[in-house]
């Protein structure tokens, strides 16, 4: 291959590159890579202890990069800034010998370059599917997915915390507790520590935060949750979870559920709220009319 082609081809991968960030801006969404070491500190990654392995990966799974991820998209398309001679060399290297596998990273389902960030670009630029890879995977308690933002990071974060001092991913099988809003897991721990002052007083015993965790998960959150599933509001409100809804009912209620202690009011709470939100468009929109604060607190 002639250099001119590896430059046409660097050159059509950079303006690629601009294309994108363009139309993430406007959409508001970020294409940039995801820093491993910002990952390793939000997630408390620990030390792999696991020797690396020698596979295929797919590229679509590339999501970052240890020390490089300024240098590249989302797509691993080269930035504006890059020096292209690199990458022209790697382009030309690729077609006359075999490359030595990349370093890699797995986190979850998704996997960071520690060596190889060009030659990974070269091979997206070059329309490759998977790569060879020395992988080291490094274990994970939220499992991590190639579309994971900068902001589902910390909400992975977030997740994670909630279940080292719940240990509810340990003792509720099929545990599904999916929040879109920051600052939702804490107020979910101080619900489950309400709850645990309450079992003291009923068993005159102050039972673990993990014993106390699965009660409310069983006893208050999943009835909660089929009310919310049955009644069929969650339509309403796109992009929310059920976990979202409870998390808003049980808020709005929180007077009423300090002051009786019982599940049955918090049950009722969502049928009222269900109720509220199948009125007809028209008469949703007479309470326009209505004060500022009464209006916001009647919507999650």
């Amino acid at each position: 291959m002639h250099r001119s082609d590896s430059e046409q081809a660097f050159d059509a991968a950079r303006r690629r590159a601009l294309v994108q960030s363009a139309l993430a801006g406007m959409s508001g969404h970020s294409d940039d890579l995801l820093s491993f070491d910002q990952v390793r500190d939000l997630l408390r990654l620990s030390e792999p202890s696991a020797a690396p392995v020698v596979v295929e990966i797919p590229l679509s799974k590339i999501v970052g990069s240890v020390g490089r991820y300024r240098d590249f998209n989302r797509a691993f398309l080269p930035r504006a800034h890059l020096d292209p001679e690199r990458w022209v060399r790697i382009d030309q290297l690729r077609r006359s010998r075999d490359m030595p596998p990349i370093e890699v990273f797995k986190v979850g389902d998704v996997y960071f370059v520690k060596d190889g960030n060009h030659r990974v670009s070269v091979a997206r630029a070059r329309g490759q599917e998977v790569i060879r890879a020395s992988v080291v995977e490094i274990p994970v308690r939220v499992p991590l997915e190639p579309g994971a933002s900068a902001d589902e990071l910390i909400l992975r974060a977030e997740y994670g915390d909630f279940l080292e001092q719940t240990a509810l991913d340990g003792t509720a099988p099929d545990l599904r507790i999916i929040l879109t809003r920051p600052g939702g897991y804490a107020s979910l721990l101080h619900h489950i520590e309400v709850h645990q002052f309450y079992m003291a007083l009923h068993a005159r015993r102050y039972p673990a935060l993990s014993e106390a965790a699965l009660d409310w998960y069983q006893a208050v959150y999943l009835p909660m949750i089929a009310r919310i599933c049955a009644s069929g509001v969650l339509a309403r409100f796109a992009g929310r979870t059920e976990a979202d809804l409870y998390l808003w009912i049980a808020e709005n209620r929180a007077r009423l559920q300090m002051r009786v202690g019982a599940n049955g009011e918090v049950l009722d709470a969502v049928d009222s709220f269900a109720h509220q939100h199948r009125l007809p468009r028209f008469l949703r929109w007479m309470r326009v009319g209505r004060p500022r604060s009464e209006r916001r607190n009647r919507k999650p």
